[in-house]
């Protein structure tokens, strides 16, 4: 069995060759498949400025079977962890207070008026940055050669405006527009601030990183995942005006964006689908919403000629496979056990164009 940094080399560079390629038809994949894992204590059951480190030992404990159940499958992931609270950490960065619940932790806004806007400032010494900073650190202090420190990602400006603001935001937009454009403005500057510091903490793998959202490597200088759920809630002409517009100016400074979507709303992604150096755009299949893979039609009107992510079980990604060569695709397949995963990567190696 190859060792974790040839591993990582083989993976590298299949993903290498997919995000560079000018024709359509490769495919990566990931497989999902059951394994018997500890379960993690409620996160609200948990003192984080006391217990941190036993949090975070519950949640590598937990990924560990997974990572030895999929010994020796050939997919394009890597084991890999990062700290993950739930949605908040990605905004509290700023100095924000958030409430824990049994499987995430939701931010509290902070920006009663918007006078409150000239608090926010870059401070490392907020809660919530220690807790992010301090739980890379611990993790790093635990690696012992059989996985990697991943990027935990970030959210827009818009989203993380919204967790600032509340839905106060969505009245800004149409009663106060200076005011939410002078928030997105300051909201760039340090989404990249805190973003180029996550760089850093997180492994350097084969000169890029492992991405949290699909366990897999990507280039140096990417950003991700990068989300806009707030702009479910709007028109595209508020996205186009409050988001897309501070979007581009981020991903400019980025070789690659890794951008999240949630397939009941597409309204606003074939503008996404236009940011500066796009080069995966995953569709998250939502509840009382059809799979993207058996929506492709929608889904393929809606994503430009972007490069997909998208899930499904190993029987849908059989079925649908045909329907696919139209883009660069990657799967994340959910497999009946081990056996099913096998073959499943073994169906999309062949029918992907050549990656190395």
């Amino acid at each position: 069995m190859m060792s974790l940094l040839e591993r990582a080399g083989r993976v590298a560079a299949r993903c290498r060759a997919f995000y560079a390629a000018r024709t359509p038809g490769h495919f990566l994949i990931n497989v999902h498949f059951p394994v018997e894992t500890p379960a993690i204590p409620p996160l609200n059951a948990f003192d984080l400025d006391h217990q941190l480190t036993e949090w975070l030992d519950h949640n590598l404990a937990a990924v560990r079977p997974v990572w030895a159940a999929k010994a020796g499958l050939d997919d394009d992931t890597l084991p890999s962890i990062c700290p993950r609270f739930g949605i908040a950490e990605h905004s509290a960065w700023l100095g924000s207070e958030v409430h824990l619940q049994e499987t995430t932790c939701l931010p509290v806004p902070m920006l009663a008026t918007p006078a409150d806007l000239d608090r926010l400032t870059l401070n490392v010494e907020t809660r919530w940055y220690r807790i992010m900073r301090d739980s890379y650190a611990y993790l790093h202090s635990r690696a012992d050669g059989s996985f990697f420190i991943s990027v935990r990602g970030t959210m827009t400006p818009m989203d993380i405006a919204n967790a600032l603001r509340g839905d106060a935001l969505f009245s800004d937009f149409l009663t106060d527009p200076a005011f939410a454009h002078r928030l997105m403005g300051f909201l760039v500057a340090a989404i990249c601030w805190y973003y180029d510091q996550i760089l850093e903490w997180a492994d350097d793998v084969a000169a890029g990183r492992i991405f949290m959202y699909h366990s897999s490597w990507m280039g140096p200088r990417t950003i991700g995942h990068m989300s806009n759920d707030a702009a479910m809630l709007c028109s595209p002409k508020i996205y186009d005006t409050f988001g897309f517009p501070y979007e581009r100016r981020i991903t400019q400074c980025y070789a690659a964006v890794l951008y999240h979507v949630h397939n009941q709303k597409l309204h606003f992604a074939p503008r996404v689908a236009q940011l500066p150096n796009l080069k995966l755009l995953e569709v998250t299949n939502d509840p009382k919403t059809p799979p993207a893979i058996e929506d492709l039609p929608r889904v393929l009107a809606a994503t430009g000629a972007a490069n997909l992510m998208l899930y499904g079980t190993s029987d849908q990604v059989r079925a649908h496979i045909g329907e696919l060569t139209s883009r660069n695709v990657f799967l994340d397949v959910t497999c009946r056990d081990r056996a099913d995963a096998e073959d499943i990567i073994a169906f999309v190696r062949a029918r992907s164009r050549p990656l190395i």
